[in-house]
């Protein structure tokens, strides 16, 4: 049997066949496949639960709807009652009657700031308890009441009993003046004795209009279970047509020299162990393949380690984080070049910086780049290092006291006469300390990359190292720092004012040790 051109071993498919990877499964009608059958009962299950569930959720959210209004009725009707003096709504004998037009002035102003209360009104009893007599009416949907106009209370019990303590209605009442759900309290006069009632309207089309919004919500709740159950249905039917055709779109991928191919059977059938098996003979390629190539683009050992180990990519595509940012130099660096030939400044700069970066390692720090005398270093990336300022500015420190190592060594060698007779007593570093958010990955081309941090979290500790030249400080460190480090290394800073640095619109607080 002759192979396909180009892929050796692959018989061409006869005449008429079917694709490679459709078969049998493939030509099913739609309604003897499992995934639609199963489909059709959980949408029948999960309708029979919802619809119950939706109602209720439906019914206990009005209920806690009208409490909540029932309880503002009750704390707004009792409040404003106890306002009112009784024995003055007593005196009331007319319309224009000075209380009566401060009271309307007093419920007009406050329909006007509550957008929830369309009526406040003050009854008070007649000789026939079914029957009530309008004092004060300030009502928004229609014309208020006239002074003495009478009310039939027959049909409203919790007005009526209204006399006797507090009442709220529990749902809409329709009157002459519309429909609305109400609540009254008593009015004392300076005895105790009730003797009147004031009475607080809330227009029921707010309740309306809650009751349509959740059932909309229940109705909305119902419709996304079916979107829901439709994606799972579509996931079922991958889940069962599915892996033959991944097996084989996988193989045909690696032989291309694709090796990042998987095909992600998580089954425990025949098909799980294939895949399974797969995916782990596809990720040793892998594995060779990055190891062979990591190694021409990274230099450092921790970021090497950092991308090995990270499965998710999260280094190489870069993840945003919060860290520290260390920046450190050389104060007369230039002197100090001049002072000294070329390969004289690179053995000096070669014991500088071996002395420096162990001290950054053991704090937790990452070296990113050496910048000539300066050093790039990062607490938080690629690894996680808990209390990050801390173990930067403990580091700051131990590098200080390691370069003074360094100058009493190069002193004793006679090395500092070079740079001394230049007007440099003792080479002494700037370091600036910052800490904000910073996006940390891979940086340049597939040729060749680095790892690098990028984001003004960096630029900012740059400005900080240079800033001590101004101030005449070793170690300055943001206010962001200052604000994460415990007591004992926050005491032993000294505030600088707030400054301006190249790059920034507002000043930036700092401080010094």
């Amino acid at each position: 049997m002759a192979a396909v051109a180009g892929k050796p071993g692959v018989s061409p498919p006869a005449a008429g066949s079917a694709k490679p990877g459709r078969g049998a499964l493939e030509r099913l009608r739609v309604y003897r496949r499992i995934h639609v059958r199963l489909t059709a009962i959980y949408g029948v299950a999960l309708l029979l639960v919802l619809t119950p569930a939706a109602i209720v959720v439906y019914e206990l959210a009005v209920k806690a709807e009208l409490d909540g209004l029932a309880a503002r009725l009750h704390m707004a009707t009792v409040g404003q009652a106890g306002l009112i003096d009784g024995d003055r709504v007593l005196a009331i004998e007319r319309a224009d009657a000075p209380y009566r037009v401060e009271l309307k002035r007093r419920f007009e102003a406050i329909i006007k700031n509550e957008p929830e209360i369309s009526s406040l009104f003050v009854f008070a009893p007649t000789a026939d308890p079914d029957w009530l007599s309008f004092v004060v009416d300030s009502d928004v949907r229609s014309a208020p009441a006239e002074f003495g106009e009478r009310y039939n209370a027959r049909h409203y019990p919790e007005l009526k009993e209204a006399l006797q303590g507090a009442r709220v209605e529990r749902a809409p009442v329709a009157d002459a003046w519309g429909l609305s759900i109400s609540g009254f309290a008593p009015i004392y006069d300076a005895r105790g004795k009730a003797v009147a009632i004031l009475g607080i309207d809330t227009d029921a089309a707010r309740v309306e209009r809650m009751r349509e919004r959740l059932w909309w919500t229940a109705v909305g709740i119902c419709l996304g279970a079916m979107v829901l159950l439709g994606l799972a249905a579509i996931g079922v039917g991958r889940l069962l047509r599915g892996p033959l055709n991944k097996v084989i779109r996988g193989t045909e991928a690696i032989a291309d020299g694709e090796l990042s191919a998987r095909v992600g059977l998580q089954r425990t059938d025949e098909f799980g162990v294939l895949g399974r098996h797969f995916d782990l003979m596809a990720s040793g390629l892998q594995e060779r393949e990055r190891i062979r190539a990591m190694f021409g683009r990274y230099v450092s050992e921790d970021v090497a380690k950092k991308l090995l180990a990270d499965r998710g990519n999260s280094a190489v595509n870069g993840e945003e984080r919060v860290v520290t940012v260390l920046f450190s130099d050389l104060r007369g660096y230039s002197t100090l070049s001049e002072a000294l030939a070329p390969t004289e400044v690179l053995a000096l700069m070669n014991q500088y910086l071996e002395a420096m970066s162990p001290a950054i390692t053991e704090h937790g720090g990452c070296v990113i780049e050496y910048l000539g005398d300066g050093i790039l270093a990062v607490f938080g990336a690629p690894e996680e290092v808990p209390e990050h300022p801390a173990q930067a500015v403990r580091c700051a420190l131990a590098m200080r006291e390691r370069l003074e190592t360094l100058n009493a060594e190069w002193e004793a060698e006679g090395r500092s006469a070079h740079w001394q007779a230049r007007g440099i007593e003792r080479l002494t570093s700037r370091i600036g300390i910052h800490t904000g958010r910073v996006v940390a990955g891979s940086l340049g081309s597939h040729v060749r990359m680095k790892y690098a941090i990028l984001g003004d979290t960096v630029n900012l500790a740059a400005r900080l190292e240079g800033l001590n030249s101004v101030l005449g400080t070793d170690v300055i460190v943001s206010d962001e720092v200052l604000q994460r480090l415990p007591p004992e290394l926050a005491g032993r800073f000294a505030a600088k004012g707030e400054h301006f640095v190249k790059g920034r619109v507002q000043a930036v607080r700092v401080h010094a040790v």
